[in-house]
């Protein structure tokens, strides 16, 4: 009996042992990224992962990368810290964020000397040492005139412009009037004197037509035809829509999804044209005009001339 008694308590201390040994909790890895460091270019997303659930993902500087779930957003040029945290442990990637070079770039556009119309200020200031003239609103004495209050302004659009950088681009909806028109002018108290060097542009373009193109990016939801001339001429008109209107001819269209399309047009198109007019204080360097649909809009960015 007493054995069977020592038997019996030698089963149920087992029993408990063994059941506690497996009630144990395992203990937790601690917190890993699979990537210390990533090199990324504007508007691309990477996927970093860990070797447990994350608790929270933070990044130290949003306006560079964005990052959530792990999923990280590259914003604009420059660094940032993206910090995964779990269980108390704290990782970090570091990540490098490039200009988008694939689309004229915020460091170096196209052609090797260039006349700026309607530009962001960072890509300028990188290329400061090619602008031969400078035809950007400063609203002293050169004016992005909208018409008739036919547009309206959006001064804070959203997304990334052209060049991939948050420092914004023209945008602007169509009023209930009927029509839409606006011009970049370069007025007679411009201490600069741009519409000198526009007038040398257009002498250059007409000289040597096929070294000169116009560059422009569009971008667009709706399927709104736009209309546009440069150098004050209305007979250098052209269209970009499926729809002719004001009296120009179709160019090219775009494909309205949201995403900026861009366009490189050579001057030759407009030799002639040109060869007839002159550039003087007050001319309308470039000339936008948008078919009159109440809330159209016309999204435009990275507008200059350059020589190849």
């Amino acid at each position: 009996m007493k054995t069977n008694k020592f038997f019996a308590t030698a089963l149920a201390v087992l029993a408990l042992a063994g059941f506690t040994a497996c009630d144990q909790p395992t203990p937790t890895e601690p917190l890993e990224l699979t990537e210390t460091s990533v090199t990324m270019k504007v508007g691309e997303t990477h996927q970093l992962t860990a070797n447990v659930a994350v608790e929270s993902w933070t990044s130290s500087n949003e306006a560079v990368a964005t990052v959530a779930d792990g999923l990280v957003t590259a914003v604009s040029a420059g660094n940032a810290i993206i910090s995964a945290t779990a269980a108390g442990v704290t990782k970090t990637c570091v990540v490098l964020v490039e200009a988008d070079q694939t689309q004229g770039g915020g460091a170096t556009l196209k052609g090797s000397q260039f006349w700026p119309i309607a530009i962001d200020g960072t890509t300028a200031d990188a290329n400061a040492s090619k602008i031969v003239g400078d035809f950007r609103p400063d609203d002293v004495g050169k004016f992005l005139y909208v018409w008739d209050a036919t547009y309206v302004a959006n001064d804070n659009p959203t997304g990334l412009n052209f060049h991939g950088n948050t420092d914004g681009f023209t945008a602007l909806t169509v009023s209930t009037l009927g029509w839409a028109g606006c011009g970049y002018c370069l007025t007679e108290t411009d201490a600069s004197k741009a519409w000198e060097a526009a007038e040398a542009l257009r002498a250059a373009i007409v000289a040597s037509p096929d070294d000169y193109y116009l560059h422009m990016a569009l971008k667009s939801t709706d399927n709104a035809s736009h209309c546009f001339y440069i150098f004050g001429s209305e007979a250098t008109k052209f269209v970009i829509g499926s729809t002719a209107v004001y009296d120009g001819p179709l160019y090219e269209d775009f494909t309205r999804n949201g995403e900026w399309a861009e366009f490189d047009i050579p001057m030759s198109r407009f030799a002639t044209a040109l060869a007839t007019t002159t550039c003087a204080a007050g001319v309308n360097v470039f000339v936008a005009l948008t078919e009159g649909t109440a809330g159209a809009q016309l999204n435009m960015d990275a507008v200059y001339f350059y020589k190849k």
